[in-house]
């Protein structure tokens, strides 16, 4: 009888306790704001700034540009809003396999099962057919930047995309200090956004700004911008292509592409000028498209080809992602691996507004992940803050989505305290605790059940 009762007792004993994971913030992290060294809101892993400030010279830049080519600023700011909406609402160039799929989809709308035996040209002259075609295909177009539609471009989508560009270096300074860029490579230059950004930290130490942009109405703008108004930037140091050069060799310290592959015509395409890129990349690969599905999918494209592909390989996830795994919101989500940052647009034709900018991207970098990295989980969601609680959904080491809810007397005042004063885009500067946790409902049955046994 008594081995019975021990046996039953180890067995309760069991499952009175499960292990779980609880995150505390790091001692290092902890001693700091315990001494009042730093204080929560602005702990290690915030991702600074959260405004970007104009350029002083961009908008005297601007209405400058428009005065010289007699052009309206209201005229201008009505067309670059409409080629704002219309990139924002981009797709990648469908592919073929694509269209053929879509094309039995309609064969089986109009005629069912029994698809009669013709050619896909004589089925396609119907009009009916043609206009569900239409609706299921996305009629991708290459976009012709001239003049008008390069300044159109600039009022638009340079503060944008230059506080996104200003946020991701930002983070790349202050994670690694000693990394002193001596050259830049930039594909799809634009009108210089990557020069302008790269500049506030760089300046005195880049020697090369190699721009790649297809548009010579593009380059001629960006130039136009750099003589004359951008002064920290010598003009001596910059120069422009229209296609991207042959030889991998030289490599620059900084290479990026802003904005710009979902402008290739097809997948084939991208993967091919990312893997050029990769060759062409001494250190970091930045890549960052705006923070839609469709932007998103072509980034977590180039971040896949890299990691995995046996052409390319050698390479670690410096940011934002703490792991070198598969992506899990590709996977899990129907949503977006996408961040923010606010920016205040250009006073063109009507007053300045504050707005945020949506952006996925993926900062690469050359070689093995260091041992000592600090993988800090990430924050992929707005932070959900409640009375006494916060909840945040976190991207961590293990590959894995991870949902928290902090509390003082569970995680401890500091951890707590990090955690809701911290916002998306954030890293946790938090390690993995296990606890053993007691189970009052299983205690309560086993002192019945103990009774019972007397």
């Amino acid at each position: 009888m008594s081995t019975v009762k021990l046996t039953f007792s180890r067995y309760k004993q069991m499952r009175l306790y499960s292990t779980k994971e609880k995150m505390k913030v790091i001692n290092d992290v902890n001693e700091l704001l315990s001494n009042k060294n730093i204080k929560h809101k602005e702990h290690p892993g915030i991702m600074k700034p959260r405004l970007v400030d104009q350029p002083s010279w961009l908008q005297k830049t601007v209405l400058k540009v428009l005065h010289e080519k007699n052009i309206s600023p209201k005229v201008i700011y009505n067309c670059s809003r409409r080629l704002g909406n219309y990139l924002h609402h981009r797709y990648p160039p469908p592919e073929k396999e694509d269209i053929r799929f879509k094309m039995e989809e309609v064969k089986k709308k109009l005629y069912g099962n029994e698809t009669p035996n013709l050619n896909n040209n004589l089925i396609f002259e119907n009009s009916n057919a043609q206009r569900l075609l239409k609706c299921l295909v996305y009629n991708w177009a290459p976009i012709q930047y001239d003049t008008y539609t390069s300044l159109a471009y600039l009022t638009n989508r340079s503060m944008p995309e230059y506080s996104a560009l200003y946020k991701v270096f930002n983070e790349i300074v202050n994670r690694d200090k000693n990394f002193t860029p001596q050259t830049l490579f930039d594909f799809g230059s634009g009108t210089g956004t990557v020069m302008w950004a790269a500049s506030q930290f760089w300046v005195d130490t880049i020697k090369e700004y190699y721009c790649v942009d297809i548009s010579k109405d593009m380059n001629e703008l960006s130039e136009y911008l750099i003589k004359r108004t951008v002064p920290e930037i010598k003009q001596k140091y910059v120069f422009y292509r229209q296609f991207f050069p042959a030889s991998p060799i030289p490599t620059y310290d900084i290479v990026v592409s802003a904005y710009s592959l979902l402008e290739l015509p097809s997948q084939i395409s991208r993967l091919e000028t990312i893997l050029k890129l990769w060759q062409k990349t001494e250190q970091y690969l930045i890549i960052i498209e705006q923070g839609t599905n469709a932007g998103f999918r072509v980034i977590n494209e180039a971040r896949d080809f890299i990691l995995y592909s046996k052409k390319a390989r050698n390479a670690h996830v410096f940011s934002p992602c703490p792991h070198d795994k598969t992506c899990p919101i590709h996977i899990k989500s129907n949503y977006p691996c996408n961040f923010e940052i606010a920016y205040l647009t250009l006073p063109i034709s009507e007053k300045s507004k504050y707005k945020r900018e949506s952006y996925s991207y993926v900062v690469l970098k050359k070689g093995k992940r260091p041992e000592n990295d600090l993988k800090w989980p990430r924050i992929v969601r707005e932070v959900l803050k409640r009375s006494r609680h916060c909840i945040c959904r976190m991207c961590t080491s293990s590959g894995k989505l991870e949902e928290q809810i902090f509390t003082t007397w569970k995680n401890g005042k500091n951890t707590y305290r990090c955690a809701r004063n911290s916002e998306l885009g954030d890293r946790l500067p938090f390690e993995i605790e296990e606890v053993q946790e007691k189970n009052k409902a299983m205690e309560q049955q086993e002192i019945k059940e103990g009774e019972e046994f007397k």
